[in-house]
């Protein structure tokens, strides 16, 4: 591996927080939680630990990643199932081990895959975070009734080390959803759904046990958003790409901004309220 890989590594890792102004912006736009999807990954790698310490050293204290399970039962983040979109390498995550994901790099800045164990930790001695933690097993034919226990099993283990509070499970898949349910009743959890917040989808997600609906923006509307409220349920809306986005999910009362771009977000909000350069100051 070349130097310079390890020294701009180096520079992310542990220079970075020494680097951010003092006056790091909150971690809310409008009032509304801001999450950074997949740890902000359209400002830096995505799933990365590397792309989370960045985000926590602007300021942002909300942060989603997706978990996975390697062919020898480690938890690692990665979205998808083929690890080609986003690494140099190439396999499936599932059909791979942990020693061999440990040797992927991340496409931009050439960063390790973390495990799960590596984002706990980061983030067990940091309890004003919200972490949302996205359980990639919709695929049975990969996660078998066998295999999905082994995985919420492992799961449930790795979150006792991070702070009450702190985390929440979501998932496309009910059947890991009602699993979490399971083992850590007192765990939130929230259904994810890129399609529209139905009735019958709503009642769903009660009948699961969850406390929230992650909906897309695209699939949703004041009506759509209204009823998921009066059900009793926070709504998460995504992705959030742009401030227009965020203002209209803010308009339909999202209780969570899951985005790509929350530096950019947050800037757009302080940039907003700042005074016009060379307006004179307020009197006393």
């Amino acid at each position: 591996m070349h130097l310079s890989r390890y020294f701009g590594t180096f520079l992310i890792t542990f220079a970075l927080p020494f680097l951010i102004a003092p006056d790091a912006p909150a971690s809310e736009y409008q009032g509304v939680r801001v999450i950074a999807h997949r740890g902000a990954g359209h400002e830096f790698d995505e799933n990365t630990l590397e792309g989370c310490q960045q985000s926590y050293g602007r300021g942002l204290r909300g942060f989603e990643v997706d978990i996975r399970l390697t062919k020898d039962d480690q938890l690692v983040l990665m979205h998808d199932a083929e690890s080609s979109r986003t690494t140099k390498g190439t396999g499936k995550i599932e059909e791979l081990t942990l020693a061999q994901v440990r040797e992927l790099r991340t496409k931009d800045h050439g960063v390790p895959v973390p495990a799960m164990a590596d984002l706990v930790a980061y983030f067990k001695d940091k309890p004003d975070v919200t972490l949302l933690l996205e359980l990639k097993t919709s695929d049975t034919k990969v996660y078998s009734e066998e295999r999905l226990a082994t995985y919420g099993r492992l799961v449930a283990a790795a979150v006792k080390d991070l702070p009450k509070g702190t985390f929440w499970f979501t998932s496309f898949d009910r059947r890991v959803l009602a699993l979490m349910k399971r083992l850590l009743p007192e765990a939130p959890t929230g259904l994810l759904t890129g399609t529209p917040p139905t009735p019958a989808f709503i009642q769903e997600a009660l009948d699961l046990g969850c406390g929230r609906l992650s909906v897309s923006l695209d699939h949703t509307n004041r009506q759509y958003a209204h009823e998921v409220k009066k059900a009793g349920l926070q709504i998460s809306l995504w992705p959030i790409r742009s401030k227009e986005d965020a203002d209209l999910a803010v308009m339909l009362g999202a209780n969570i901004l899951c985005t790509d771009v929350p530096s950019d977000l947050l800037a757009s909000q302080r940039n907003q309220a700042a005074p016009p350069k060379g307006s004179a100051p307020e009197r006393k």
